[in-house]
């Protein structure tokens, strides 16, 4: 059986957040009333740190030489996921080494289930009790958990049909014939609970489906999340002639086996409303980008989210005036804590929280920082969890850190703090926060440049930002640019988004008037190059591209702008389209006298 983490689904979404935010209301006063609290020396001593581990699972593993019971409890309440006794991990290897490490695995009773990115990456289940020892192997170069991907939906959650069909102008292109027919729409996603009940209605009669999620089959593309269904009824609204492909993934290497598999279906667009985060600088380069490539190089448009990260992400280079080894956000502040009025510390139940944070150290990867999430117990703050990789140099290492906790019911203010454990250079840090805004929460000291996820910063993708369907004004969660510079530095990036989409609009999935976030606005875009598509089938991905760039409505800044790139989505009329004003064609004679 999979255990998976405890996520909130459906209604429950809306009506969860609105509780704790009530609760955090009434609670009693916190620190940082004008000021955070002073930093305290409560940091527990560091656990012995493998260089080959991540450090939830060195801590699993180290748990596991007392009891394996146990260390399979601390994996789950750290958020990882597990199937039976096993743990599931990605092992980073290299082309040469790949034979040597997959029986490393399975000869210590684990399996093997994907491999990808250049025979440099294995994806499996691991007992917890041969971590230590898979890890030793000389062809394993580093374990560590799953990269995710995350719905870019902002947890606020009959036939339905989407308000936007006639904000972009999708009806008149319907009755010119142009519906999507013939084209073939990918939608790679996390979950499409209530698929089939919605076939030859809000959906297709018929779509093909597979599912990459390890200990899955196939007819369980039909769980985890309606997500990825909302975002198919979108695209269906928008492109109701279009062939559509449903294909469920979890992690990074879920979504490249995805990939490979549309490409074979000889799809014609990818849509995917996600964010990864920690995979790549956030420079436009990396594998995510390659991925995009690969697409695009087999004709096939990429249409991605571009995060919801707006309100939930900082970003700045490390500064250590005081020389504790902590990062300082302000004049000897060391605490970045939640905020529910942007001035003071707020109390909140932490619930399934993450912290993702990677730094511009991507070459040598020999900058060591740690990352704590802190509570503040009436006189200090406690740290709750950690992540402590190691970062030295050694390969498969990467600058990133990521804290994940399950809900912990537990009224008080929380925040985070960045502990430098080794380096000699400036780096720049982006620290990510999926979902905190779901409960009304924002970090004190807040950026909201650069706060575009992996994939999203991908050349070759169409990346989408959010705006509302009504008042076509900015999604205040929606990412903005630009992208990290060169290595993930502070500066010199290029611009994202490419174009906005639309947010909180009706699809049987969600109800009437609740789909937003930037999951919402993708399909939109994807649709939009459907059409496109149907009007000019000999179309490239570029020119599909400078077709819905070119028509879009131009909105914020003159011209192309880190908000909403080229502007809000608009097909313009079809093509073909008369004037039926029939005085037109008659001579100028005959129209004076009209």
């Amino acid at each position: 059986m999979i255990k998976k983490r405890f996520t909130l689904t459906g209604r429950a979404r809306l009506v969860f957040p609105l509780l704790m935010l009530s609760l955090a209301l009434f609670a009693t006063a916190s620190p940082g009333q004008g000021a955070l609290p002073p930093p305290q020396d409560d940091d527990p001593p560091h656990p012995a740190r493998n260089p080959k581990l991540d450090s939830y699972l060195a801590n699993v593993a180290a748990v596991a030489e007392v009891s394996v019971d146990e260390a399979l409890s601390l994996a789950e309440s750290g958020s990882l996921i597990l199937s039976g006794n096993r743990v599931h991990v990605q092992v980073v290897t290299h082309p040469a080494g790949l034979t040597g490490a997959v029986q490393a695995m399975t000869q210590a009773g684990g399996e093997v289930t994907g491999v990808g990115f250049g025979d440099t990456l294995i994806q499996g289940w691991l007992p917890p009790e041969v971590l230590e020892d898979v890890a030793a192997q000389e062809d394993v170069y580093f374990i560590r958990r799953p990269i995710q991907a995350f719905p870019t939906e902002s947890l606020y959650v009959g036939n339905s049909t989407t308000e936007g069909l006639a904000v972009i102008n999708a009806p008149a292109w319907h009755t010119a014939g142009y519906r999507g027919s013939g084209v073939k729409i990918g939608i790679i996603d996390g979950g499409f609970v209530g698929y089939p009940g919605l076939l030859g209605a809000d959906l297709p009669a018929s779509v093909t489906v597979k599912n990459f999620v390890d200990g899955e089959n196939d007819g369980q593309a039909d769980g985890s999340t309606e997500h990825g269904t909302a975002c198919a009824e979108i695209i269906h609204d928008v492109a109701p002639g279009a062939q559509i492909y449903l294909a469920k993934i979890a992690t990074d290497l879920d979504v490249a086996e995805a990939v490979d598999w549309v490409i074979a279906q000889d799809v014609d667009i990818i849509s995917t409303s996600l964010a990864i985060y920690n995979g790549t600088p956030g420079d436009g380069t990396g594998y995510l980008a390659e991925l995009v490539a690969k697409a695009r190089a087999a004709g096939i448009v990429w249409v991605t989210a571009a995060g919801n990260d707006r309100e939930s992400h900082w970003g700045g280079v490390f500064q250590d005036i005081d020389g504790d080894g902590r990062h300082e956000f302000a004049d000897g502040e060391e605490v970045n804590c939640f905020s529910l009025d942007g001035e003071t510390c707020s109390p909140l139940f932490l619930g399934d929280v993450n912290l993702l944070v990677r730094w511009s150290d991507w070459d040598a990867v020999d900058q060591d920082y740690d990352v704590h999430l802190v509570r503040w117990d009436g006189a200090q703050w406690v740290t709750v969890a950690s992540s402590t990789d190691v970062q030295n140099g050694d390969h498969g290492q990467l600058p990133t850190e990521w804290v994940a906790t399950g809900l912990v019911f537990d009224l008080a203010p929380y925040g985070f703090r960045i502990e430098r454990v080794r380096g000699d250079r400036p780096v720049n840090f982006e620290v990510f926060m999926p979902g905190l805004i779901s409960f009304g929460f924002r970090p004190l000291y807040l950026l909201r440049a650069r706060s575009i996820a992996n994939l999203a910063d991908s050349p070759g993708a169409i990346t989408v930002a959010a705006l509302d369907v009504t008042s076509l004004t900015q999604e205040f969660y929606s990412s903005e640019g630009p992208t990290n510079g060169p290595g993930g530095a502070e500066s010199g990036g290029f611009v994202k988004p490419d174009i906005a989409g639309f947010a909180n609009v009706s699809t049987q999935s969600y109800g009437p008037g609740v789909f937003n976030g930037t999951s919402a606005a993708t399909p939109h875009v994807a649709g939009a190059a459907a059409l496109a598509l149907s009007a000019y089938p000999d179309y490239s991905p570029d020119q599909v591209r400078s077709f819905l760039e070119g028509r879009a409505v131009d909105i914020g800044q003159t011209g192309l702008d880190v908000q909403f790139g080229y502007g809000r989505l608009h097909l313009g009329d079809p093509p073909g389209t008369r004037s039926l004003d029939y005085l037109i064609y008659l001579p100028a004679v005959f129209k004076s006298s009209q």
